[in-house]
């Protein structure tokens, strides 16, 4: 993952990790707005700190030259296109199916990456 130190790193469709309720976090970045200083991504998150957590789309002020959010560039040949990767986001808001082991990070890569057929 690389730091995003300008708005114009960052690009619809990519995971980002950033601070949330203190903790580092992962979610799928689907709109940049450097005019108003804010992004949208979706991710596990709550309305309030000990709240079920469900995936929403949430907006965030942010200041890529003062605040540390990683982005994640990956291989085209074993991903889905941005616009792909943000419907599969916005077809699983509202989900709460926070089991054992799933992770943030998880549900990132359940929407990026392509099923690989090992053989």
């Amino acid at each position: 993952m690389d730091i995003a130190r300008s708005f114009s790193d960052f690009v619809p469709g990519q995971i980002v990790e950033f601070k949330y309720y203190w903790i580092w976090h992962q979610g799928i970045l689907t709109e940049v707005n450097p005019t108003k200083g804010t992004i949208k991504v979706i991710h596990y998150g709550t309305k309030y700190l000990f709240d079920t957590r469900t995936i929403v789309e949430e907006e965030f002020d942010v200041d890529p030259r003062r605040e540390d959010i990683y982005i994640s560039r990956v291989d085209p040949q074993y991903s889905y296109t941005r616009e792909e990767v943000i419907i599969n986001a916005r077809n699983r808001l509202g989900e709460q199916n926070w089991r054992s082991g799933n992770r943030s990070y998880d549900f990132c890569r359940q929407c990026v990456f392509k099923e690989r057929n090992v053989n």
